[in-house]
């Protein structure tokens, strides 16, 4: 493992990504390298504001299941939603990233991030029922907002496994196209995907290993596909 290193790790919810950050501070802490956690998910600043709206005119929407809250995004229909809001949360994505990655990055730290851009455009992307919104404008402008560099790793299992996992799963209306949509963005991107079917510890094996690579090639071109 390298001092100064941005790895991310996204997926679905209930594959594990948050144990495989904590066993991945362990490590680095364990070698003296300084780290940083990071939840970038919602960094909302001036989407905020839309955001409302779209509370208020019920394109956002909550809903409560065995006491367990879920909310929901439909935005196919507003015009301001589908065309000004992926500009504005792209803005706000950018000022987090630069006070929460780029900073700690240039301070010589390694970011690990559980949540960032990829799980904006998965949001995005079933708000919008468009789940390769990441490869068209303004969803591939999010892509730069990404280190020169970056490890990214998608945790993946199945339906059936997220669910016995994580019982507030079971009334997430948008789980199984939230699923689908990661794995539409890992083959599109040809990104690292790893099972979190196997116990927590053989997964972060593999996770070890791959940071133990210099960098992710395109297997058929050979290129970088991290020099976004």
């Amino acid at each position: 493992m390298k001092r100064r290193e941005f790895i991310y790790l996204t997926g679905c919810d209930g594959t594990g990504k948050t144990t495989q950050v904590q066993l991945l501070q362990k490590e680095m802490q364990a070698k003296a390298v300084k780290t940083r956690q990071v939840w970038l998910r919602f960094p909302f600043f001036f989407s905020a504001l839309l955001l409302v709206y779209a509370r208020l005119r019920g394109y956002s929407r909550q809903e409560v299941v065995d006491g367990t809250r879920h909310g929901y995004w439909d935005f196919r229909h507003s015009w301001l939603m589908k065309h000004a809001f992926p500009y504005v949360m792209l803005l706000d994505a950018a000022l987090a990233a630069g006070w929460m990655i780029y900073l700690p990055l240039w301070r010589g730290e390694t970011v690990l991030c559980e949540r960032f851009v990829l799980d904006m455009l998965v949001d995005l992307g079933v708000a919008y029922g468009e789940p390769h919104f990441y490869a068209r404008w303004p969803g591939s402008l999010y892509l730069r907002l990404l280190p020169a560099g970056a490890r990214l790793f998608i945790l993946d299992l199945d339906l059936e496994s997220l669910r016995l996992r994580r019982a507030d799963l079971h009334g997430d209306r948008k789980l199984r196209e939230r699923l689908e949509a990661f794995r539409i963005l890992a083959e599109g991107l040809h990104l690292h995907t790893i099972s979190s079917a196997p116990p927590a510890i053989e997964v972060n094996r593999q996770i070890m290993a791959a940071l133990a690579q210099p960098i992710f090639l395109d297997s058929q071109t050979g290129e970088n596909l991290l020099d976004l």
